[in-house]
């Protein structure tokens, strides 16, 4: 009886454990759609939906990050580089929120 208890005990955890993540996940994905709106659905597109005239951000994927970070904080062709206007938790909100709605 004690062995069945602990087990339900441990497997409750991980659950909560798990929820407490996605949970955290999702605050870092809508911080990271603020953050998208205000500084770059203009030249992205609303909702990541490119307009043509800048890069498909739903096209990159989870191994692009370090190309996404040299071109946010140096800038790239048109775009400026966010290098002091971003903070490194608010890249990391932006990345999550685009990671979040990658094709």
């Amino acid at each position: 009886m004690k062995r069945i208890f602990r087990v339900s005990v441990a497997a409750g955890a991980l659950f909560c454990t798990g929820a407490i993540a996605a949970a955290q996940d999702q605050v870092q994905i809508e911080a990271g759609e603020k953050l998208y709106d205000e500084h770059c659905a203009s030249c992205h597109g609303e909702k990541l939906r490119s307009t043509g005239s800048a890069a498909d951000l739903r096209e990159l994927r989870a191994a692009d990050r370090p190309r996404f970070d040299k071109a946010l904080l140096e800038g790239r062709g048109q775009m400026p580089s966010w290098q002091g206007v971003l903070s490194a938790d608010e890249t990391d909100q932006v990345w999550a929120y685009i990671r979040a709605r990658a094709r």
